[in-house]
Order: C-alpha cells, then sequence, then structure tokens
C-alpha cells in the first residue's frame, strides 16, 4: 500500500513538471497537473507530518520506502533532479496549492541564476525544502557502536535545543526534531544493540536532554517490536521525545527536590502534561500523537495518576509505550537525590502484581525487549570479576555472554576475555555466572569501548 502509494506521488510529481516543459503555466492540463499533485501531498501529509522524497542514482525513494526502478522517463526525471543538484524534496503539512505551483514553476525556470532553493524561499514557499540527501545519522555499511554514539550525541544536543526554545516561550522546531527521530529511527531498525546500550548510561548532568532522547529510542524499540515501522514509527518516537515538554514551566526545585513534594508542590508538578499538551497542539507541524501522549503520560490504566477527573477514554498505544519506557529510564538513571536502580529492581517494581500504572502486555513484551542484564551493562561475576554484557541469551536472561575486563584481583585486563556465562565446564559447573549490576560511574570503566 506504501509502495503504491509512493508511487503514485512520484508519477504525479514527475507528470506535473513534464507539463510546464510542454505548455505554458496557465494552460490547463499543467493546472491539473499541480492539482493532481496538490490532492496526492496533502492526502498523503493527513496521516504524517512530512514526506520526504528522495532520489539515489536512478532509483526514488518515499519516505522509508525505496520505490522499484520506473520507467525510462522516471529514471530520466530522477536523474535530471540530480543534474540541478537536487537529490530531496520535503514536503510537510500545511502545504498549499500556491507552493506547489511556485514548485513547479521554480524547476521549469532555467533562466534565473538563484538555486532552486532560495527561489522558492523567496516567493514565501515554507512547506517545500530542497537539498542533497546527507547522511550523517547511520547508513547501512555505517552501525556500530561509534555511529550509535554520534547519533546519540546529536540526539541529546538538539533535545537541548528544543527543550531551551520551548523554555523562552518560541515554539520547538518540529524538523530538527524530526531529524533527531530519522537517526534513532534508523538505529533501532539497523543496530538496536547500540542504541539500547548508550540509553542505559546513568549521567544525570544532563538528565533533562538524555532522559527525552532515551524515552524516543525505548519507545521505538518497543514499537518496532509490534512491527509498527515507516511515518507511524518515526511518530511513535516524536510524541516519545516531546512526551515531557511541559516541564519547561516547572520550577526548578520542585523537579530536583530530593524529599518527597508537599502537596502544593505536586500540584504544580501535575501541571506539566497540561502544559506539554498546549505547547505542542499550538506547534505548527506536531504530529497529532504528540499532545495526546504529553496529557496522558501519567495516566495509568485505570486512568488514575493524573491529570485527573478527565472522563472515561482510552489510552493510546503510544501513550502506554511511552509511559513504560518513561518510568523504567527515570528508576535507572543517576539523579541528584539519588541513584539509580539496576534492572532486575526496577523490573521487580514495574512488574509488581495488580500494578495499574502499566498495561501488562506491553509491559511484559518490554522486558523481553531489554532482557534481565541489557547489552552493554557492567556486572559482577561469582568470582569478583568484572565484565561488560556483549549479548544476551536468547532463552536464559540470567545467563548472557560477558567480556571480563577486570580480574578476580580487582587487575584491568589489557586484553578483555569473552565469556558465555551460559556454558558448563568439564564438571558440569558454570565457571561464570553474573550476581549483580554495577554502575560505570563508581568506576572509571566505559562499557561502550568494549561493544
Amino acid at each position: 500500500m506504501e509502495q503504491k502509494k509512493g508511487e503514485e506521488l512520484i508519477r504525479r510529481l514527475a507528470a506535473a513538471l513534464r507539463g510546464t516543459e510542454l505548455y505554458s503555466p496557465s494552460h490547463p492540463l499543467v493546472q491539473r497537473g499541480i492539482d493532481a499533485l496538490t490532492a496526492a501531498a496533502v492526502e498523503r501529509l493527513q496521516t504524517t507530518p512530512s514526506i520526504v522524497i528522495g532520489f539515489i542514482g536512478d532509483e526514488c525513494v518515499v519516505d522509508s520506502t525505496r520505490l522499484p526502478r520506473g520507467s525510462a522517463s522516471l529514471i530520466a526525471f530522477a536523474r535530471d533532479l540530480r543534474d540541478r543538484g537536487i537529490e530531496k524534496i520535503t514536503l510537510t503539512r500545511g502545504l498549499s496549492r500556491a507552493e506547489v505551483g511556485h514548485l513547479v514553476a521554480a524547476f521549469t525556470d532555467r533562466t534565473s541564476p538563484a538555486p532552486l532553493p532560495d527561489r522558492l524561499l523567496s516567493r514565501g514557499v515554507r512547506n517545500v525544502t530542497l537539498g542533497r540527501i546527507v547522511v550523517d545519522e547511520v547508513s547501512d555499511e555505517q552501525v556500530g557502536i561509534t555511529a550509535a554514539r554520534r547519533v546519540y550525541g546529536t540526539a541529546v544536543e538538539t533535545a537541548e535545543t528544543l527543550w531551551n526554545a520551548a523554555k523562552a516561550g518560541d515554539q520547538p522546531d518540529p524538523g530538527a526534531a524530526r531529524k533527531i527521530i530519522d537517526g534513532l529511527a534508523r538505529l533501532v531498525t539497523q543496530d538496536r544493540t547500540s542504541l539500547m546500550a548508550l540509553t542505559a548510561l546513568k549521567k544525570y548532568d544532563n538528565y533533562t536532554f538524555t532522559h527525552m532522547v532515551n524515552v524516543s529510542a525505548l519507545a521505538m524499540a518497543q514499537a518496532r517490536a509490534l512491527n509498527i515501522d515507516g511515518p507511524l514509527l518515526r511518530e511513535f518516537g516524536f510524541a516519545a521525545l516531546m512526551h515531557d515538554i511541559g516541564k519547561v514551566n516547572t520550577p526548578l526545585e520542585v523537579l530536583n527536590k530530593p524529599g518527597k513534594l508537599t502537596n502544593d508542590e505536586f500540584d504544580v508538578m501535575k501541571r506539566h502534561v497540561v502544559d506539554g499538551a498546549h505547547i505542542l497542539r499550538r506547534t505548527p507541524e506536531m504530529p497529532a500523537l504528540a499532545p495526546i501522549v504529553a496529557f496522558e503520560h501519567h495516566l495509568r490504566q485505570d486512568l488514575s495518576g493524573y491529570p485527573e477527573k478527565i472522563g472515561s477514554r482510552k489510552l493510546n498505544l503510544c501513550t502506554m509505550i511511552v509511559s513504560i519506557a518513561d518510568v523504567f529510564d527515570a528508576l535507572r538513571s543517576n539523579r541528584p537525590y539519588r541513584e539509580g536502580m539496576a534492572t532486575v529492581r526496577i523490573r521487580s517494581i514495574m512488574g509488581e502484581q495488580g500494578n495499574p500504572a502499566f498495561n501488562q502486555v506491553l509491559l511484559k513484551r518490554f522486558v523481553n525487549l531489554m532482557g534481565l542484564f541489557p547489552v552493554g551493562t557492567l556486572v559482577r561475576l561469582t568470582k569478583g570479576e568484572i565484565a561488560v554484557v556483549t549479548a544476551e541469551h536468547r532463552s536464559d536472561p540470567f545467563r548472557p555472554q560477558v567480556k571480563i575486563v577486570v580480574d578476580r584481583s580487582d587487575a584491568r585486563l589489557e586484553e578483555p576475555v569473552l565469556a558465555n556465562t551460559w556454558e558448563r565446564d568439564e564438571h558440569g559447573d558454570h565457571p561464570y555466572a553474573v550476581i549483580e549490576a554495577v554502575d560505570p560511574d563508581s568506576t572509571d570503566i566505559d562499557p561502550l569501548t568494549y561493544l
């Protein structure tokens, strides 16, 4: 279905541009081509905040769908655009017929010395962006912890920019947020292990921004495990990224208070769900899911929690996924007023029988997805060695593969030792077994360097 819609959009784009080469701009055939292209694009933009059309070689890609090789005319069309420095066309929600007309006119005017993107801007076009494909997130060939670390670092920096814009009373930039989500979505699909390892770092100096990125990554990992992909996967990630944006209005002394909040302070804290929904609803090009998740993410399955007295409603699937990711990441992260918890302890808290906070089916799937000792976790073995988890056992979460980096005499190993804790020795015993997780911040070990 997505492929057919993508092919139809490309055909209409090619037809609209070809029409202006044969007829005058006012010719009925040209106008019908603009109408058809506008209708196809606007219909698709009702379900996604943006459409990205890319030209790679002689092939076309619409969002994440690579289209089959088209006719000779479509191949010539793709080559012509690339020759003119256009490898990517991005259409965003709010696109008007007038903007499509300006796009077509700009392409057919080969006399102007101004670059095509500048010509569109000069005509007031804001919902069409032209450019080159810059794969600075991660490509099929470039995966692994180094690439993942770069994507993650950029995402955290951009999250800070989004937060500061909202805190200053401005609207967070959806375009910048989409770039974060595109990079994280590729990692979720291509190298989830590295991304999950990065989210496990327990830093609190920039907790607000790492938490935004972590919740987005964890939510997309859950969604992907439910076979959600493409634009909807990115919309889940977008909503998760912005779920706590209302806290820009919450005083820091309330956010970071070490002890229990007073009733008045808790009332102030609870306002962030409504504030977040308001901020996101009035931000143009914001996915429809984002304000819903911001509003709902502290509601439990029985609608207790907050906001209160909202009447009868069914929680959105994205809300239920984000709630799990939000609490999990908050509990495992170090904060100024407490240390992060080990995964096994978090599982116990979140999985308490009868806990109405989470959808139990989704929670079980999340627990299975993350494992007891996720890849990248620093652990202590039975004889005192320190090791980094490098792979999980498919059926026994207690027995991962590890890379031993500190021996039982507390000496750092120059050459780490790879060990499968599920393997037995000649006596039938397990020579290695994990007894507990170790906080990397209590050591000088960076687990990621061993992945």
